[in-house]
């Protein structure tokens, strides 16, 4: 078994043939975790958890969204789906997108929320942290708490902060040409390491749809750059998966 612990299979290009993107991933023995954003996400995200055993869920919002109607309803569909879900998230910082600092300052708020939100449900966080990878480590460290870091944009020594205190370092497909990224994996413990798609993007050849199946290509990429046989990294990630989702 495989876990891509963070993927987008709700979204509109996987209109056409969602069902068979998550049939070919349960045969391949995937487990699909998706990431259902907003409310409307979010209820096509339980949707999918109902009908396939092969897909869970993490809901949660984008870092770039500032309505206030919209955060209390996801916050609300959270709290109600609670017992469906193995974590809260994609939710976090984004400065790569967000400029202004005023939004930056509500988008600090929005994470805190969540936060609290993790700690009173007792759900693990899955944190969108782009170009905001200092800021999202010092308010962890800050509050002693563990998180997934979906598609680590940081450094290795911002990682090796991460994991100091039980963070998770979820590494994408887009480690089959991403230099960043291979320093990462080769850097990192694997005993710290998940492996995500984020799909449909960051595939392993840009500008093309990413599936759950190349999960697979991560694991060989990671297993060329540590020396190590594939069979350990599939154990290995899976299992810390498994015990992060508690699964």
């Amino acid at each position: 078994m495989l876990v891509d612990v963070h993927a987008h299979i709700d979204f509109p290009q996987f209109g056409s043939d969602r069902n068979n993107v998550i049939e070919e991933a349960r045969k391949q023995g995937i487990v699909i975790i998706n990431s259902g954003l907003a409310p409307e996400g979010i209820e096509k995200t339980i949707s999918l958890t109902r009908r396939y055993d092969n897909v869970l869920a993490t809901l949660g919002l984008s870092p770039q969204e500032f309505d206030k109607n919209i955060l209390e309803r996801t916050i609300d569909l959270i709290k109600k789906f609670r017992n469906d879900i193995v974590g809260i998230g994609e939710i976090g910082l984004d400065y790569y997108w967000v400029k202004d600092g005023e939004k930056r300052i509500k988008e600090i708020e929005n994470f805190n929320k969540f936060i609290e939100l993790s700690d009173e449900l007792d759900l693990p966080l899955v944190i969108h942290s782009r170009n905001a990878e200092s800021d999202v480590i010092e308010k962890l460290t800050e509050i002693d708490k563990r998180a997934l870091l979906h598609c680590f944009g940081g450094t290795p020594e911002q990682a090796e902060d991460a994991i100091s205190f039980g963070c998770l370092i979820s590494i994408p497909t887009s480690i089959a040409y991403s230099k960043q990224k291979q320093k990462l994996a080769k850097k990192i413990p694997l005993e710290n390491i998940v492996l995500e798609t984020d799909a449909p993007y960051l595939a392993p050849k840009p500008k093309t749809r990413n599936i759950p199946i190349n999960i697979k290509i991560s694991v060989e990429k990671i297993s060329s750059i540590k020396g190590i046989d594939k069979s350990i990294v599939e154990k290995t990630t899976t299992e810390n998966a498994r015990s992060f989702f508690k699964f």
